[in-house]
């Protein structure tokens, strides 16, 4: 029987702005996307490549953005497309969000300190993310951009902090615990209690530090995560198939971990 295969880490943009934010996302990344990063070019390509179900993971740029992604993101919801909210640490209205979010069946929200400029260990942050605590779990950037840039906020020692300093709050450090700080998140987060993803991993890492990483953290606590639109769920099927991963831990990467953290 073949295993569901959840992508937990996918980007998309209502019609009306998507080429808008793809040309800002290419200018801010210098990169290019695969495609068009829209609702009808994301099944297209879950078809493609057997993806059962994605998880959308929405930033807001500003607080006024949030209403208006939240109500979008909640129109989407189905069994093939399972969107998180979006928050802004800078909102004044963060707990009335969380309810609407909660409200609405929402597993989850993302967050992105460098977009979002917040700092992940200020005490304001700090008192929003406890709000979070067993109601919601925080996708949550990690590591450098696609584009460096010169002060990460979310390294894997603030992240080791942050579990430790709130350790009811479920959180996933996407692209295997920090993209580009693979060697420090061995050093600081491997076998914590904390999710990692597999956006954007893959062909940027070398599959021997991923295979280290899984093994030494735990495929119980790996997502399977391609990044659409920057990475194609085929590139990372192709990744996993080129590590010595028994099937029970491709099971579980490949959906049953991400059923499970979200309620699937």
């Amino acid at each position: 029987m073949k295993p569901r295969i959840i992508d937990s880490h996918t980007h998309i943009f209502p019609e009306k702005v998507v080429d808008k934010a793809m040309a800002a996302l290419e200018a801010a990344y210098g990169a290019r996307p695969l495609m068009r990063p829209s609702v009808d070019n994301l099944l297209a390509h879950m078809d493609k490549t057997d993806v059962d179900a994605a998880v959308i993971c929405p930033v807001a740029t500003s607080p006024e953005q949030v209403r208006s992604i939240n109500r979008w993101m909640a129109s989407l919801a189905s069994e093939r497309l399972i969107p998180l909210g979006a928050l802004h640490p800078a909102d004044s209205h963060w707990d009335e969000q969380i309810q609407f979010l909660v409200d609405h069946g929402f597993r989850g929200v993302k967050l992105q300190p460098h977009f979002q400029e917040f700092e992940l260990l200020a005490p304001a942050t700090l008192e929003k993310l406890e709000k979070l605590a067993g109601r919601l779990v925080v996708v949550l950037h990690a590591g450098q951009e696609i584009k460096p840039i010169e002060h990460v906020e979310p390294t894997p020692q603030r992240l080791l902090k942050l579990h430790r300093m709130l350790p009811r709050l479920q959180f996933i450090a996407a692209h295997l615990g920090s993209y580009q700080m693979w060697d420090e998140v061995e050093q600081y987060l491997v076998g914590e209690e904390i999710y990692m993803d597999l956006s954007y991993v893959f062909d940027k890492a070398s599959d021997e530090q991923i295979a280290r990483i899984i093994r030494n953290h735990g495929p119980e606590r790996v997502l399977f995560a391609s990044d659409f639109p920057w990475q194609s769920p085929r590139e990372v099927l192709d990744g996993l198939n080129r590590l010595d991963l028994s099937e029970e831990q491709r099971t579980m990467i490949l959906g049953a971990n991400a059923a499970r953290l979200l309620g699937l």
